[in-house]
């Protein structure tokens, strides 16, 4: 759906994207990267919005800048600007017009979007009165309008409640099987929850790309142990004693205390270890979990190596 070669983005001297490639196919891919990483000129090259100063991008396997594949194309842009006397219910069929929705769907496109992004009580506001976290459900709203197979959405849940995040969330993981969604979000637990896939971009170029679960196993905390204990343990005796295990290469204290996070000497699994000595000594101990790793951990490492170098 998505293919970008060697893509290239120059404001005057200052390099936006340099040398991007990706392909990508149905399902949900995050852009994630910190503040002027490229991820919304990447976005806007992806939409036709901007023309890339070097490189090939193909959407359906044509030029984004052509009309007719801009059509096929749902965009929330960054800060989801709306046209501020206009009425969300203007705005959304505008939007169904730009995408040649026919007038037999019309209705029923919007009264759908409406409904699930909660725009009921909306549609006679002029955009003008909308608070932020209003104008993102209108914008996300236009933007899913007429079913486009691309969806390219810029921070879609920005400003938005934890409930009507969760609604978004659920929203975008129902369209992926038969849509590409590339979108961006500073929000890592967002990526780990809804991305197939994640591309870390830093300083406009590509740094690490693949599934947020494959790129957390690079973390340090990957299979390490979570000690969580009960109130009345001894968290310093209990760290002196889990940190002589073989397999254990440094302890942190999270919680204020009540968290142990074990991380394990480089091939190592220390959960059994863990266990074993916990029922040993019959520590006052609320559960042990293994983790995955940290996807945080990973941005961190690869951003600040790239900010720093």
């Amino acid at each position: 759906m998505i293919e970008l070669t060697q893509v290239s983005k120059q404001y005057g001297q200052m390099s936006a994207v340099s040398n991007l490639s990706f392909t990508l196919e149905t399902g949900v891919f995050g852009l994630l990267g910190p503040n002027g990483a490229g991820k919304s000129t990447t976005l806007r090259l992806v939409t036709g919005y901007l023309g890339p100063s070097s490189g090939a991008i193909r959407v359906f396997g044509e030029d984004p800048l052509r009309t007719a594949t801009r059509e096929r194309i749902g965009y929330l842009p960054e800060g989801a600007p709306l046209l501020p006397e206009a009425t969300v219910a203007e705005i959304l069929h505008f939007a169904a017009n730009a995408k040649q929705v026919g007038r037999s769907k019309r209705s029923s496109m919007i009264r759908a979007a409406v409904e699930r992004l909660g725009l009921g009580d909306l549609q006679h506001r002029l955009a003008e009165t909308l608070s932020k976290g209003q104008r993102r459900r209108v914008a996300l709203a236009a933007a899913v309008i007429g079913a486009p197979p691309v969806l390219v959405l810029d921070e879609p849940t920005d400003g938005l409640d934890p409930n009507q995040r969760e609604d978004v969330h659920l929203m975008i993981r129902e369209l992926a099987p038969s849509r590409t969604i590339l979108l961006s979000t500073h929000i890592l637990e967002e990526a780990e929850r809804i991305c197939d896939r994640a591309l870390i971009l830093s300083e406009g170029q590509l740094l690490a790309d693949g599934a947020p679960a494959n790129l957390a196993q690079s973390s340090h905390h990957h299979k390490a142990v979570r000690i969580e204990l009960l109130p009345d343990a001894d968290a310093a005796l209990i760290a002196q004693a889990v940190s002589q295990l073989p397999s254990v290469r440094q302890i942190k204290f999270e919680r204020h205390g009540r968290h142990l996070i074990v991380l394990p000497r480089s091939g190592q699994t220390p959960f059994v270890d863990i266990a074993n000595l916990v029922a040993q000594r019959q520590w006052p101990v609320e559960g042990l979990h293994v983790q995955a790793g940290r996807l945080e951990e990973i941005f961190r490492t690869l951003t600040s190596a790239r900010a720093g170098s």
